[in-house]
């Protein structure tokens, strides 16, 4: 299991690209995904993509969005169905 963050090659934002891989961390570390992979495509905006196998899903697009990295993260697990309850025990943060 991987998580890629596709980035803008055109928008340079790097604080929310920030925020964005910050949550992907947190999300990564949840699930035990062995890999985070940081592209930059021809969008507009950052988007993130739980790749399993073969299959890839969109996980989340920050077009037009400001949340914070927790807001991101809780929007992530909701989508891939982790249960609300899970409370993480070991922690890491993103540092620059």
């Amino acid at each position: 299991m991987e998580f890629i963050v596709l980035a803008s090659r055109y928008a340079k934002h790097p604080r929310r690209e920030t925020v964005v891989i910050q949550a992907v961390l947190e999300a990564a570390e949840a699930l035990g995904a062995n890999r985070i992979v940081l592209r930059r495509g021809n969008n507009y905006s950052t988007g993130v993509y739980l790749k399993d196998g073969e299959k890839k899903s969109l996980l989340y697009n920050d077009w037009n969005k400001d949340w914070g990295w927790r807001r991101i993260y809780k929007n992530m697990m909701a989508t891939i169905g982790f249960p609300k309850n899970f409370s993480q025990q070991n922690k890491f943060t993103l540092t620059t």
